[in-house]
This record gives structure tokens, sequence and C-alpha cells, in this order.
């Protein structure tokens, strides 16, 4: 009998466990049929995810429609399709979600005044052709919602991007772009990506934080410390195993000592600073974080001068293997984050800071940023960013960072907006809620852990219903690394086991 798997979602996450499903199955030498049916209304093209020669009984199913309700192991299609099936995983994108309360008041703000605003969401489903070219539009959020944004309203608007004589990229302005106000809570966008790879003894595995005990009261107060502790770790033990001219002393000694003592206390700061003489060599994770905090400028024009030069200096950084402690660093955070998952309730704030550190964006689309910067295409307001109508019918934009404000009559929430089952567009996950089928937590899907089962609202895990991705509770931040990896090859596993006998599973 035919064993079969559905799998709600072809983009990174769903691909990625198809991936991890055709791996394990050819691996374990599986010689049950196994037929994959892959639901997405965008599925890539056939030979995406085509037959693998070596997991011969394996057959891959794309189905080019959304998939709107479950009934038992029956998923339901919007083009009259129904996929019968042993199990079932949901690995959709970040769902979008209705519009907050909030977002409803400035919206009818907006219908009254005639004024443009697009609330958080993903850039395809809202149009910015209505953004009048040559006119002030504000907009939060620096990630990637905004690097998407800025696309649309410059080079799709007939602006170039061009490498300069010393190799630098250069906005060639087409005169129809908006002058574009960004701001955000940091100010300054995600780190770049990485651009090698790491070489030298890996960084040690997390040691620290493995000491931790139930029942933490609190993420900054007790796993923090254990958490940073690690990190620091592997950073100083690549430092000063791969680069020790820029150490004083050698990573036996250093180690003994850091062992010792309490994460960021007198002692440890007065051992790093002895140990490493040069201040840019060393780890400041409130740098990393908030590079802007307590920086306060008498203009935007003096802001600009420092968000170009810092800008320059992350780029640079970020492609220098000089500089390859950074990337030990971000290995570790990965380590650190899986071993957290399912051990610890997620910390929105700790995950922030991991992608903000990590580098969620390429390093192009920094230098496009910076770019268009140089162009006074964009201009930079600062961190606290924050937008509120004005009695004059007008957006107003104000920051921690300057004096002053500015108006204008677009705005753009250039953000993604936080994960609601309550408000999900998402008509299978709507209606699973609100039969009582799933739950959430912070926002999130909840599933058991490391099962990945999805919970009903009474707490209880189903056999076989499953849900992967960041958009889930232990959903990994970082979604293209190595722990997200394992945590599909995990579930992959799961359901090949489910599906190993499909007529007890049928009656499980």
């Amino acid at each position: 009998m035919t064993g079969s798997i559905c799998v709600v979602g072809a983009g990174e996450t769903g691909i990625r466990l198809v991936e991890r499903i055709r791996a394990n199955a050819a691996k374990a030498g599986t010689r049950h049929p196994l037929e994959v049916h892959l639901v997405d209304p965008d599925a890539p093209p056939p030979g995406a995810v085509g037959p693998d020669p070596q997991a011969p009984g394996l057959r891959i199913h794309l189905h080019r429609a959304g998939a709107i309700d479950l009934a038992g192991r029956r998923v339901l299609l919007d083009d009259g399709t129904r996929v019968d099936t042993d199990a079932v995983v949901l690995a959709q994108g970040w769902p979008d979600v209705l519009p907050s309360a909030r977002e409803q008041e400035l919206r009818h703000f907006a219908r009254e005044n005639g004024l443009y605003y697009r609330p958080a969401g993903h850039v395809a489903d809202r149009p910015l052709e209505q953004v009048p070219g040559g006119e002030p539009v504000l907009a939060l959020g620096l990630g990637s919602v905004l690097a998407d944004v800025l696309t649309r309203l410059t080079v799709a608007r007939g602006g170039r991007f061009r490498h300069g004589a010393d190799g630098e990229l250069i906005y060639q302005a087409s005169g129809r772009e908006p002058l574009v106000h960004v701001g955000s809570v940091r100010g300054v966008p995600p780190h770049a990506q990485v651009g090698y790879r790491l070489t030298g003894e890996r960084p040690p595995p997390p040691r620290f934080v493995t000491r931790l005990g139930e029942g933490a009261r609190g993420f900054r107060e007790e796993v923090w410390p254990l958490v940073a502790k690690d990190l620091a770790s592997a950073y100083y033990h690549h430092l000063l195993t791969v680069h020790p001219d820029r150490a004083r002393v050698g990573w036996d000694a250093f180690a003994g000592a850091f062992e010792a003592e309490e994460w960021d206390g007198r002692a440890m700061r007065a051992l790093i600073r002895t140990a490493v003489p040069r201040f840019e060599d060393r780890l400041n994770f409130a740098r990393l974080d908030r590079p802007l905090a307590g920086m306060r400028f008498g203009d935007l024009a003096g802001l600009q001068r420092w968000m170009h030069g810092y800008l320059s200096a992350d780029l640079s950084r970020r492609a220098d293997p000089s500089h390859s402690a950074d990337l030990a660093m971000i290995h570790a955070l990965r380590d650190v984050l899986d071993f957290l998952t399912g051990r610890v309730p997620e910390d929105a704030w700790f995950h922030r800071l991991a992608r903000h550190t990590a580098g969620t964006l390429p390093a192009g689309r920094i230098a496009e940023l910076r770019a268009l910067a140089r162009a006074r295409v964009v201009t930079f307001l600062g961190a606290e960013t924050r937008v509120e109508p004005t009695r004059e019918g007008l957006w107003r934009a104000t920051s921690a960072t300057v004096p002053g404000a500015v108006t204008a009559r677009a705005f753009i929430e250039a953000r993604r907006p936080g994960p609601s089952l309550d408000r999900t567009r998402d008509p299978l996950l709507r209606r699973l809620y609100a039969r009582g089928e799933c739950a959430e937590e912070s926002g999130r899907l909840k599933v058991s852990l490391p099962g990945h089962r999805i919970v009903d609202q009474n707490g209880t895990a189903h056999p076989y219903r499953f849900a992967l991705g960041p958009w889930t509770t232990g959903g990994h931040p970082l979604s293209a690394d190595d722990p997200a990896i394992r945590h599909a090859d995990t579930l992959a596993r799961t359901l090949l086991t489910t599906t190993a006998n499909p007529r007890v599973a049928r009656v499980a």
C-alpha cells in the first residue's frame, strides 16, 4: 500500500522539507512506495523538486492551488481537488494577517484626508503605484520588506544601479522616485550577511547554557548571561586561535580565566581588555544590537553622514575574513538557538537580536541602500522612529536620534506583520483555529517539540498533523541555517516512520 504526505507550502521551508524527505528515504533504503503532494498556488516548476534516481519509489505531485481546509487526513484545495494523505505538514510562508485595530484607524485617517497608507504585509499584496514621485514618503522598517519596497519605488520606476570607478555601487535616479524617509526601532538595517566561509577549528559547542536549570525565572536575568558567555566563548576562541597576532594571551590561558568569571562582570571586562588590545576586536552585544543608543545628532545631515559611514563599515567588516570571529559567533548563535528550542520559552528580544546580528539581508541589498542614501533618495530618521497622524491631516515622523519632525502625505509600514492566528488571512489556518483544531502562543501556531505536531486548543498534539517554519512556536528565526535544516531533517524522519505502514497510520 502506498504511503502519502501532503506538504502545504512550496516556499523555502516546504522545499527544504521535501528535500529532506527524499534524502532520508534514500538513506534508509525505504522500500514502500511514497507519494508527496506539494500544495502551493505558486509551486515551483516540476524540475525543482522532480524525481530522484536514488528514492525510486518516491513520487512528487505538484498542486498549483491553495489549501483551504482539512477534514481528517483530507486536504481540500481551492480548485476543488481533495488530497487524501497519511500525514499533513503546514509549511506555508509567514502568513499575512488582517489589519489590526490601530491599522484600521490609520486607514480611516488616510481616507478622510486623502493620504496614502500601506499597512504591514507582503509587498506584492500592496500597490505602490499611488506613491507620488518627487515627494516625501515615510517608511517604518529597515529589513527585507523595505528592500522590496525600495526596489519597486526606484528600479521599477526607471532608476538603475551601476558600479563606479572605485567599484562601489552608484544609483542613477530617473526622477520618478519619491523621497523616502525611513526609520525603525534600531534606526539601522540588519547587519549584512557574511561573504566568506569559516576556516580554522570549529568553535566549541554550547556548554554554559547547557547548565541552565529547570524553571528559569526570566530570559534576560538567567538565560541571557549563559547564552552571551557561550557566544563570547566561540568568538574569542576563534580570534585567539585563528588570529593570535591580535591577542596578548593564548586560548588556553584565556579560557581558564573566562570560565571562572560571570558574564559582563568587572573581572570579565578587565580580562577581555587585557587579552584583546584593539577595541574593534572585542565583542560588544550592546553595540551590535543598538548602535544608535544614546546618540543624538543636531540635524538630519549629521545623522546621514554617520549612517553612510556605518553602512560602509558594516559592508567592509562582513566581507573581510580577518574579522571571521564574527562568523564563529554566528555559528554559535545558531547552535544556542537550536539548543534552547523547546527547552526555554521564546524570547522576542533575543530572536530579534539573532536575526539582526546574523545578517538577514545580502550584502548587495545593504550596498543598494547605501547607494540610494548617497543619491538622496533615502534619508535615515534614526532610532525609536514613530509615525503619527497630525491635526493638519498629514503623517508626522519623529525619532530619538534627531530633533524636529518630517511630515508627508504617504506612509508605508515596511515590515512584515507579527503572526496572529486570530487575524490570519490564510483560509486553512483560519478554519482550523475557529474549530479549535490549532492553538496560538504569542501569535504563533503552537506545536509540540521536538515532534512539530500541531497542538489543539485542549493542549492535545495531533498524531498526523504537523507544522514547520519560523511562524510556529519553536520556529527558528534564522530560517536558512543549519539548525533549521536539522529540524526539517528530524520531521522528515518522523513522517517516514508515520507512513512506513500506511494501513496502521490511517487507523491511528
